[in-house]
Parts: structure tokens; C-alpha cells; sequence
């Protein structure tokens, strides 16, 4: 029986470990230095993930990451540690696009 109690508490932390949050979506149209900002519903997040999606005629800059402009269709993964999340956008070079956020924590 005493084997059985490390395999159940292995379980249960594994279970917490990997649980997610929802998706929290921004959308914006109007390329302008902006910040975005999300509750987590986690206790202890270590990861942040930022799904980006839709189109920019030049580069920008989301949490000092510069990404190209174009068709945009990415995945950032990044060290979290906050439950409050923080997204900075800045337009860099970009004057007009159409861009899409899906954001959440682990």
C-alpha cells in the first residue's frame, strides 16, 4: 500500500503541472504602440504562449520580439512567472495590418 501514495501524489502533480489557461484573444487592426493585459487563472504559471495570426505591410515588435511583416502565422513561447500577463506591442516599421493574439499561460 505504501507504493501505491508516490504514484498518486506523481498523478496529482502532474496533473496541476500541466494544467492551461483558456485562450484570451486581442485583435488588432488599428498598428499602433499598444499593451495588452490578462488575468491568468493559474497559481504559479511558468510559460506564456502567444499565438499570432493575420497580416502587417512591415515588422513589429511583440515583448522585444521582432517578427517580420507579411503573412503572419506564428507561435512564441516564453518563461512567465506573473499572474498578471503583459503583452507590448510595438509597431516598429508597421503602419497598417490586421493581427490576431490567442495568449495563455501553463
Amino acid at each position: 500500500m505504501k507504493k501505491l501514495i508516490p504514484i498518486g501524489f506523481t498523478i496529482i502533480a502532474l496533473n496541476y503541472g500541466c494544467k492551461q489557461n483558456e485562450f484570451t484573444t486581442f485583435r488588432l487592426s488599428n498598428l499602433k504602440d499598444t499593451s495588452f493585459y490578462f488575468q491568468s487563472k493559474l497559481l504559479h504559471p511558468t510559460l506564456l504562449e502567444i499565438s499570432i495570426s493575420g497580416y502587417s505591410d512591415n515588422p513589429f515588435v511583440i515583448n522585444n520580439i521582432r517578427l517580420e511583416g507579411g503573412k503572419i502565422d506564428t507561435l512564441l513561447k516564453m518563461d512567465w512567472y506573473g499572474d498578471t500577463v503583459i503583452i507590448n506591442f510595438k509597431r516598429y516599421k508597421a503602419a497598417a495590418g490586421n493581427l490576431t493574439f490567442n495568449c495563455r499561460t501553463y
